[in-house]
Order: C-alpha cells, then structure tokens, then sequence
C-alpha cells in the first residue's frame, strides 16, 4: 500500500508531534541581490562600505523532488556511482557554523549578508532534514528580533513551502510579530500570549523565545513582559516553578531595561520568602541568580545602589561570593569607571588564587578592557574625564599573570587547553599593545599563536584587522600633518609614520601622491611579504580612478568592469601565497569563507617594522628590534 508525503491524516496533530515533514515538492527560492558589506578595520574611522559586484545566490537548475513512502519493507536504495557521489551531509556543528555566522553578520548590521548566508546553505543539497529545520527555525527568529520582519516572512514562506511544519513557539512568534507591524496594542498582543500559554506543547523555552522577540525585536515594556510571565504561570498548575534559566533571563531582560524592582522580586523568586524564618540548605551559588543580576547591572545604570542590595541579600542566603560572581562584578566596574575598584579586585583576586579559584579568561578580558581605555588619546579621557588610578597594573605584567595561571591550572603543560587562555582574551590582550603603540609587547602576544596553537588556534581575520588596522589607524592620525611639516620646512623624520612608510628617500612630490585609499592598504600590507627587516619605501599599485574607493568617504556601487580591475590591482595570488588576505579581503570589499585562518610570519614581519620605525639611534635596525623584544620577553613570558 503506497500514500502520497503530502497525504498525512490531521495537521493539528503533525504540528505538535513532528517537529519536520518531507514534502512533495522542495521548491528553490530565488534570491537576486546585492549586499553592502561594512569593513572593520579594527578603527572606527577605517570604516568602509561596498556594494558587491557580484550577485549571490544564483538561481539553481534543480527539478522538484517528489517522493513516496511505503507501508511494506523498502527497496534498498542504489549504490551510488563512483563518477556521480552523493554530497556529504551537514553535521550539527555546521549549522552551528552557520547560525554563529549569522550572528555576526546581524550584529554587524548587515542583513542582507546574514540572509545570504542562509539561503546559500538552503540551497545545499547536501542538508539534511533536521538541519534545515534547526535552521529555518533559528534564522527566522533571529531576523524578528533583529526587526527585519520581511527577511524573516521570506524564509517562513520558503519553510511552509517545503512542506516543514514549524513550531508552536515560531508560529505564536511571526503571529505576534505581525500583529504588532499591524499596530496593534499591548492588550491586544498580552491576549494572543495568553491564548499560546493555554497550549501543552508551549514550554518555558517558547517562552524565552517569545520574550526575546517582543523585547529585542519590537522593544516591548517590562510591564508586558512580567504580564505574560504571569499569565503562563497561571495557565499551569498549582505550585509551578519557573526553571533557573528562565528566572536567569528575566533578571536580564528587566535588569537591562531599568526596573529593578522586579528584579529584586525574580531573585526572592529563587532564594525564598525573606520573611521566611525556617533554616534551609543554601541556594548553589552557581545557579543562583545574584551573579546574573549583578553582571547585567553595567546595561542599567541603575539610580540606587542594586549592587548593595545584591551583597546584602548574598550575605543573608549565605551565598559565598565564587569566580563567576568576581567575574560579573570587575565587568561591572569597568562599565561603571571604578578603575581603582577594577584594579583592587584584581589583585585580590591573584592573590588568593586556588586550584579551585582560578582566574580564567573572563578575568583578564575586563583588566585588558580597562588598561585599553586608560590608554587612549589625551583629548578622549579629557572628555569623558577618564583618570588612570596611581596603583594601574602595567599591560605586560597582567599579561604575564594570565600566562602564569595558565601553566598552574595546566600543571606546567602550557599547549593543554585551559580556561584560562583563549583567542579571544589573546585578541584582548593584542588590542590593549598596539592601542598602546607597544609593539614589541605586541610581537611577544602574536607568538603565542606559534606556540599555543593547540589553545588558541591560528590567527583570524579579527587578527588581522588588530594589527594591520591599528597600524592604519596611526598612519590616518598622523599623515595629514606630514604635508603641513614638510610645506613649512619642518623635518618629519621624527614622525612614526614617516619612517615606517620609507619616506625618507623620496621627494616631496612623490609624497604628495599618496593617498590614504586602497593603495595604502595594500601598501601595509606588502610589508607582511617582506622576509628582510627594514624601512625602505613601499611600492603599491595606485587606485586613484576609483575615487569612490576612499576609506575615509563612502564608497558607492561598483560595476563589474571596476569590480574586475580592483581585483587585478589588489594582486590576491601573491598575498595568499604568503597566508595573508588580499586588500579586497581584508577590507571587507570581498567575502571570504567562514573560519578562514592564516599565517603568523606577515603580523610578525609587520610589527617588526612598526618596533623599527620607533628606534631613533644610529645602531642597526635589527640589534635594536630585537633587543626590545627581547626586553618585552622578558618582562611578560614565564620562565
């Protein structure tokens, strides 16, 4: 007996039992357009934005699939040929890849790119079933919240289309979401909640998803949000307890938006009646709720002192302060400006150090943030009336710190992993250096990824950008004032960027022709390919007819014919051939594919350059770069 996909008896019941369906028909949604793409060249003021000159997503040529289930045993399937093999299905981790991928591109506000990241993998054929739902469901709730809402209907209609059945929590999501595009009210959207409470199949985890979307995508009040809190407790029976993740996310959400009196409530929620006079066990501290209020507080600026409050009520419920909580509380402090505070809890902390309470990379992350604030340029702390305390740890010292609490916590076996040393507090730390001008000290951290790289992988493209654009970042301070000392007769020799650009020993009017553009990215970026250390001048191809192509304008559409002469200019084959991105890429003009590594010689070819262009006495460049490293060395790796 045979029966059609699309012949399954009661769709109600399909919609609350199967969380997928093969269809019929597996139609292919065609998506023509083009994507601005921003480039962060790890400086706000290197900024760059680009219409692609390709378009993505070409329409596919895929006839619809049809299929048919049988009641008795199935015919085995074919082997497949060894000339036509089938492609290799998708794991769990690469949608994973895939939804942290989108992530980014929406936090980068590009939607566009973040829906063209998932459209190209839809059009995989090589993702299975339960793939693509996971991804339907995450890609579409990520686009409400985000407040696209028309990206979102698209791939709801796609996912309709191709016969899945999404979930109760998606479906009272795109409900409410169009409800509220309609203008509807909060009474009107608090009913439509409260009829989706009433479901069985509508858990504590629609719940937060329904949260997440009506404050993160339409900005609901916390006055909403605690209604339908109430309504879903009401719905359950006699005696219901919210699970810690739930109370967890809304002392987040109403912590952030300001009203903290019900946040004080949600955390009496967990630790009990404070009239309560029976003894009980103390709440695990791990899962109690104070840390989570207490890190969200920097989001609030609360009026009156909550973070009182939180110590107090800690002290009552006997809750001992653990690493996490010391964690909440230094990026508090560094939300807040306390340095002083930020600095005492750090010393604190590396003095009272156990196996047990080991200072991970959670601890140094916000000791680097704030290192990284104190050091930037006079008229910014002027304005914001930023003081570096007396007692300011030196960035080297809290870096040798984080290498020692990673050989204790790895018994002396620095390539284990560790909690305490990861890309990300390495990137940090990389920052902090090159904000600093420290260049040998930022030599020094760039080794690690020679010598950890079973810890903290091979450098990024967020490396890259780190260092190449710091550098870019100081060539764009100081090249205006080049002109203007070289007009008045005033030697630039003194100048950072005179010297590491070889300026030296050309005239006046070949100066004038450089320009702070595409070339100048390319031109730094040469360096990475130089093995022999000096400061000769840098020969880069001109790309002065693209006018649009500024970095510090707006760059408009490109067509084709200018889109194939940029990447003829930007000479992709000879930076690749070195592991480095090309100028295109490294701007952002060019895509590259998620997870791309590359080399560490060109960051450590390029820093040793920047060291060389800060020595101003007569002894060869090579004894002084690497006497300062050395001295670096010295002060920030562990013996």
């Amino acid at each position: 007996m045979t029966c059609c996909a699309s012949s399954t008896a009661d769709i109600g019941w399909r919609s609350l039992q199967a969380p997928y369906q093969v269809a019929t028909n597996i139609p292919v949604l065609t998506n023509l357009h083009r994507s601005v793409i921003t480039a962060n060249i790890a400086n706000p003021s290197l900024r760059i934005l680009l219409a692609r000159a390709c378009p993505r997503n070409v329409p596919s040529s895929r006839t619809p699939l049809n299929l048919r289930f049988y009641a008795t045993s199935p015919r085995p399937p074919p082997k497949p040929s060894k000339i036509n093999k089938q492609p290799a299905q998708r794991t769990t981790s690469d949608v994973e890849t895939l939804c942290t991928s989108l992530a980014r591109k929406l936090a980068d506000d590009n939607p566009s790119a973040a829906a063209a990241v998932v459209h190209r993998a839809l059009d995989n054929a090589g993702l299975d079933n339960p793939s693509r739902f996971r991804l339907y469901e995450h890609s579409i709730a990520s686009f409400l919240r985000y407040g696209d809402v028309m990206k979102a209907a698209m791939l709801y209609s796609r996912m309709t289309r191709e016969g899945y059945i999404p979930s109760v929590s998606l479906r009272v999501q795109m409900h409410v979401v169009k409800l509220a595009e309609l203008s509807a009210t909060e009474g009107e959207l608090l009913e439509i909640a409260s009829d989706a409470c009433g479901n069985p199949t509508f858990d504590e985890a629609a719940l937060r998803d329904l949260v997440r979307t009506l404050v993160e995508g339409l900005k609901a009040s916390p006055q909403l949000v605690q209604q339908i809190v109430d309504r879903f407790l009401h719905k359950r029976e006699p005696g219901y307890k919210l699970s810690n993740d739930t109370v967890a996310y809304l002392l987040r959400v109403l912590g952030k938006a300001g009203d903290q009196e019900p946040a004080k409530q949600w955390s009496e929620y967990i630790s009990g009646s404070p009239s309560s006079t029976t003894e009980s066990p103390s709440p695990d501290p791990i899962l109690h709720p104070y840390t989570t209020l207490l890190r969200d507080l920097a989001a609030s600026k609360p009026s009156f002192s909550v973070y009182k409050w939180t110590l107090e009520r800690m002290q009552r419920d006997n809750v001992q302060p653990d690493l996490p909580f010391f964690n909440a509380l230094l990026s508090h402090e560094v939300a807040q400006r306390n340095y002083a505070v930020v600095f005492a809890l750090y010393r604190l902390l590396m003095e009272k150090r156990t196996t047990a309470a080991m200072p991970q990379a959670q601890t140094f992350a916000p000791v680097f943030r704030a290192i990284h604030r104190l050091s930037c340029s006079h008229r910014y702390r002027r304005t914001h009336r930023i003081r570096a305390p007396d007692d300011m740890p030196s960035p080297r010292s809290v870096y040798k710190d984080m290498l020692t609490c990673h050989l204790e916590a790895t018994r002396g076996r620095p390539s284990k992993p560790s909690p305490v040393l990861d890309a990300t507090v390495l990137h940090r730390a990389l920052r902090t250096f090159i904000a600093r001008h420290d260049y040998a000290a930022a030599y020094t951290v760039v080794r690690a990824f020679r010598l950890f790289p079973g810890v903290v992988g091979a450098p990024t493209m967020a490396t890259y950008r780190i260092v190449f654009g710091g550098l870019l970042g100081r060539i764009r301070v100081q090249f205006p004032g080049l002109a203007a000392r070289m007009s008045a007769g005033i030697e630039p020799g003194s100048v950072w960027t005179y010297r590491f650009l070889g300026m030296g020993d050309r005239a006046a009017r070949d100066l004038s022709q450089l320009a702070m553009d595409l070339s100048m990215v390319h031109r730094v970026l040469l360096v990475g390919t130089e093995p022999r250390l000096n400061c000769d001048f840098i020969v880069a191809p001109s790309y002065a007819r693209t006018q649009s192509a500024e970095l510090v304008g707006f760059l408009g559409d490109l067509g084709e014919n200018e889109g194939e002469r940029l990447e003829r200019l930007s000479s992709p084959r000879e930076f690749h051939a070195h592991g480095m991105p090309s100028p295109l890429e490294f701007s952002g003009l060019k895509p590259v594919p998620e997870g791309q590594t590359y080399a560490v010689v060109p960051l450590e070819r390029v820093l040793r350059r920047a060291i060389a262009a800060s020595c101003s006495s007569d002894e060869p460049l090579a004894r002084q770069v690497s006497a300062k490293i050395v001295g670096a060395k010295n002060e920030m790796v562990v013996k």
